[in-house]
């Protein structure tokens, strides 16, 4: 038997559909689909009903995807008993969790660690979505909310500040609108519509007569360079603002209602870890220098 086939015939089930699972896994819906098929063949049964709603398990398929599942965590569990055994070596695969701007946060200061730590290697994944460390679809999360999660070691690191911004050139050319606080004379760059129940939209929009963003975006890096290249104002994290005042002005450095705890996470079974230790202790310090 094909046990990949099992793990697949798990993460379809969790889906629902064939192409939240092709998300999830990068395997396109049809290769997911033949796989099924495969399983099915080598089982003789019916494991999966391919409705117009999604994919729904048979009652047999059930029974085999709670065995699956037990399998499954099996598997992680001898893969964090590993982890736990090497103490002694400095070395290995590090999946970190983040969204947008924190993984930029991240990337643009690892260069030291690897100086430190050169047998380390760095996979970030960034999402808007919390990866699950149980499952070991990352090694650490960090996020802006209070993982709920069980099993996990929790650890506030720092405060994620916003602040309002402009390119410099924009603000050189709109000094007095910005300067007296015409929002409805000005232009604004922010998240688009299916985004704008986020906080930092929401008080954007909030604004006394500020128009709706004419550039709207649907990540956070997209803004970035929206404000950098002229395009209006808008909401950034301080971090990115203040490291690169030949691009940006601070028309608001701080907006203290916004202002948000960063949480770092990783699974309890991977405290002994050695490479997770290291890179723990050097994003703690990041923030701390913040």
């Amino acid at each position: 038997m094909n046990w990949d086939n099992l793990r697949i015939l798990v993460i379809v089930a969790r889906s629902k559909t064939l192409r939240r699972a092709a998300q999830k896994t990068g395997i396109s819906p049809a290769t997911l689909s033949r796989r099924i098929d495969e399983l099915e063949q080598e089982l003789g049964v019916k494991l999966i009903e391919r409705v117009q709603a999604g994919c729904i398990p048979t009652p047999a398929g059930e029974e085999i995807i709670d065995w699956a599942k037990d399998m499954e965590e099996i598997a992680f569990e001898i893969e964090r008993t590993v982890d736990q055994q090497d103490f002694h070596e400095v070395e290995g695969t590090v999946k970190i969790n983040a969204n947008e701007l924190i993984s930029y946060f991240l990337t643009s200061r690892f260069a030291e660690f690897h100086k430190l730590h050169p047998n380390i290697e760095i996979e970030i994944i960034t999402s808007h979505r919390a990866y699950s460390l149980t499952k070991l679809e990352a090694d650490i999360g960090i996020r802006t909310f209070r993982p709920e999660q069980g099993n996990l070691i929790i650890q506030k690191i720092g405060t994620l500040s916003y602040g309002l911004y402009c390119g410099q050139d924009y603000y050189k050319e709109h000094k007095v609108n910005i300067e007296k606080q015409n929002w409805g004379k000005l232009d604004f760059v922010g998240f688009d519509e299916v985004r704008a129940h986020f906080e930092t939209e929401k008080w954007l929009r909030s604004l006394p007569n500020a128009p709706t963003p004419w550039m709207r975006c649907s990540y956070a890096l997209g803004i970035f360079d929206g404000i950098t290249h002229n395009n209006g104002l808008g909401v950034l994290d301080t971090f990115v603002g203040t490291e690169i005042p030949n691009l940006l002005h601070p028309v608001i450095p701080h907006i203290p209602e916004l202002d948000k705890e960063i949480w770092l996470s990783i699974h309890s079974g991977l405290r002994s870890s050695a490479r997770i230790k290291a890179v723990k202790n050097y994003i703690s310090e990041l923030f701390n220098q913040k």
